[in-house]
């Protein structure tokens, strides 16, 4: 049973995700029905204006968000799809594993509180990874509707070897089960390369490109909060060489801690690999371009400066903020200061002025700063 003071509590906080819903959204985007968040998703169909529209329901039980164990309900139907029975069947069968993401997203942050942003997020990834794979694999069974941008069959004669890279970028990596899974996969591919764990993972593979894509077709299967290739290279080998001799990475399949980014991305630029790690964080290089191919409306340096009056928690707080920019690819900087001045010999026990700095691609930073604004961090 609740107390009043925390029923109090958490309508004003449910009703502040609601706010937040109503201002981020048009009412034909999302809006509230009897307390429940109502967001209107549409997943792309091919190359026309055809949508396929799926209405997905968030209900808030009384004691979320300030319980572990009340956790955001999530439900999905169809509202509306192209003619075509091809793609009502790829919807159909998208949307239970669209609401069952998004449900293992709202059990995953529950600790966190407040949980809606993470869950419309998730679902936003589902649409652009795993819902091209539904709707590509219905197409390719009848040959009756090519989904948008699949790439034609390009693989090569069984005399020709590829050399294959791949980027991977996930939500997160901690289970200690995925990890095993991920080296034993590794190894049976012949794969080499690294995984970094943590908020986000980054996996990077290297090795026979068959190998690749079967490496990657397999973890894609398993239960992921998101994930998704953001980077991808092939090399054709010439006759009569060896593979091995054109790999770039190490041959082994390492593991990197949850503070190894900066790790990471030294690994990925001493293998002359470090456009590949620019791409997968969504960060643009235009060191090897000539100075009339900059577009200036896509440059990703973007930063935000805010003035936090206060932490309760600053340890809390300050990982809090830690994981939530790592997870969007974000650079985060904290500063306290105070007034060291020999008329105020007491400084030391005045509150800090505290600033944050964020840095990274706009719309990571502003999806930061959404987060930031609809979450009790304190």
């Amino acid at each position: 049973m609740l107390s009043s003071d925390e029923r109090e509590e958490a309508k004003e906080r449910r009703d502040a995700e609601i706010e937040f819903i109503q201002s981020a959204y048009s009412p034909e985007e999302a809006y509230i029905l009897n307390g429940d968040i109502i967001r209107i998703l549409q997943l792309p169909v091919n190359n026309n204006d055809d949508v396929v529209k799926v209405e997905l329901r968030l209900q808030m039980p009384e004691g979320y968000p300030i319980h572990e164990d009340a956790v955001l309900n999530i439900k999905g139907h169809l509202k509306s799809s192209p003619s075509n029975p091809q793609i009502r069947k790829a919807a159909l069968s998208a949307i239970p594993q669209l609401v069952e993401k998004c449900q293992a997203t709202a059990v995953e942050v529950a600790e966190c509180g407040e949980a809606v942003w993470s869950v419309l997020n998730s679902a936003e990834e589902f649409i652009e990874s795993e819902w091209k794979d539904i709707l590509e694999e219905y197409a390719s069974n009848t040959n009756t509707t090519k989904p948008t941008n699949i790439e034609p069959d390009s693989s090569n004669s069984d005399n020709t070897l590829t050399l294959g890279r791949r980027i991977i970028y996930s939500h997160h990596i901690i289970a200690n089960s995925k990890r095993r899974a991920l080296k034993d996969l590794a190894s049976q591919y012949k794969l080499c390369g690294y995984f970094k764990i943590g908020w986000p993972g980054v996996i990077l593979i290297e090795g026979e490109e068959s190998n690749c894509q079967l490496f990657t077709d397999e973890i894609k299967r398993w239960r992921w909060q998101m994930i998704q290739v953001r980077g991808e290279e092939q090399k054709n080998i010439p006759n009569g060489e060896e593979l091995e001799s054109h790999r770039q990475l190490p041959l082994q399949f390492e593991e990197i801690g949850e503070d190894g980014m900066s790790i990471l991305a030294g690994k990925c630029r001493e293998s002359g690999l470090e456009r590949l790690y620019l791409q997968c964080m969504k960060i643009n290089d235009h060191r090897t371009l000539d100075s009339d191919e900059v577009d200036v409306e896509e440059e990703s340096s973007y930063a935000t400066l805010v003035h936090v009056d206060h932490m309760n928690d600053s340890k809390k707080y300050c990982k809090w903020l830690k994981k939530t920019c790592e997870t969007q690819g974000c650079t985060l900087l904290i500063r306290k200061c105070r007034n060291k001045s020999n008329s105020n010999p007491e400084w030391h026990n005045e509150r800090p002025i505290i600033y944050v700095i964020i840095l990274g691609e706009r719309d990571c930073v502003k999806s930061v700063m959404k987060q930031w604004r609809t979450s009790n961090v304190s």
